[in-house]
C-alpha cells in the first residue's frame, strides 16, 4: 500500500472511531434519560445505537488489524493502532453499559413504582451529564492527538464517584425505610453504577490517548 493511501486509512480509521464514539455519547444520553423519566422510546432508540456501535467496533477491529498484519507500522502509527484498538474496545463496552441500563428500563422499571427514588434523580442526571462530557473530552483528546486535553478528563472523575457514593447511601436508606422497594433499590443501584464505569472508561480513553501522543504513560499525578 503506497503511503498516501496507508495515509488515508488511517485517517478513516479515526473518523470511524470518532463516529463509533458520538453514537455511544447519544447511546448513554438516552440510555440515562430513560432511566431518569422512564421512558420506554429513548430506551428504544438507545439500543438501537448500541447494535449500530457493536458493528463499526468490527470494522475497526478488522481494519486496525489488517494494517498491523500488512504494513508493518513503526513508532508513533503502530502506538495509534494499537492505542485505537484499546479505545474501540472501550467505547463498546460503554455502549453495552447504556444498552443495559435502557434494557433495565423496559424490562424491570416498567413494571415498577418508582416514586421511591424520585428524589435521587436530579443527581443521577448531573452524574450521567459528567460522565458523558468526561467521554466527549476523550473523544476530543484522540481526535486531535492532544495528550494535555487527555490528562485533564480523569480528574473530573471524582465528582462522578462522590455522586455514586451519595447515591448508594440515598438507596440503602431508602431501602431501609421502604422495604417493599428492595427490588427497585437493587435494580437502580445497578443502573447507577453503569454510569460510573462509562467515567471510569472514559478515563481509560484518555490514557490510551495519551500513550498514543507521547509513547509515555499517564504522569504519576494525573488522578489527584
Amino acid at each position: 500500500m503506497e503511503r498516501k493511501m496507508y495515509s488515508e486509512e488511517l485517517a478513516g480509521i479515526k473518523r470511524l472511531t470518532m463516529d463509533m464514539g458520538q453514537k455511544t455519547v447519544e447511546a448513554v444520553k438516552l440510555a440515562a434519560q430513560s432511566l431518569i423519566t422512564n421512558n420506554q422510546e429513548l430506551a428504544t432508540q438507545a439500543r438501537a445505537l448500541e447494535k449500530e456501535v457493536d458493528e463499526m467496533y468490527r470494522q475497526i477491529d478488522d481494519r486496525c488489524i489488517v494494517s498491523i498484519a500488512t504494513q508493518q507500522p513503526m513508532a508513533g502509527d503502530l502506538r495509534f493502532l494499537v492505542s485505537t484498538l484499546k479505545i474501540a474496545t472501550e467505547i463498546e463496552r460503554i455502549a453495552d453499559y447504556a444498552n443495559n441500563i435502557a434494557k433495565m428500563v423496559q424490562r424491570k422499571f416498567a413494571q415498577e413504582d418508582m416514586s421511591p427514588i424520585e428524589s435521587m434523580k436530579a443527581s443521577v442526571d448531573i452524574m450521567a451529564r459528567e460522565a458523558v462530557s468526561m467521554l466527549r473530552e476523550a473523544l476530543d483528546a484522540y481526535e486531535k492527538n492532544d495528550p494535555e486535553l487527555a490528562t485533564l478528563v480523569p480528574k473530573r472523575d471524582a465528582l462522578v464517584n462522590r455522586l455514586n457514593k451519595d447515591l448508594f447511601r440515598n438507596i440503602l436508606a431508602m431501602a431501609t425505610v421502604k422495604q417493599y422497594a428492595n427490588e427497585l433499590a437493587m435494580d437502580f443501584h445497578t443502573a447507577i453504577r453503569y454510569i460510573e464505569r462509562v467515567a471510569d472508561r472514559s478515563g481509560n480513553i484518555a490514557e490510551y490517548v495519551y500513550y498514543a501522543a507521547t509513547g509515555f504513560r499517564f504522569p504519576d499525578n494525573t488522578k489527584k
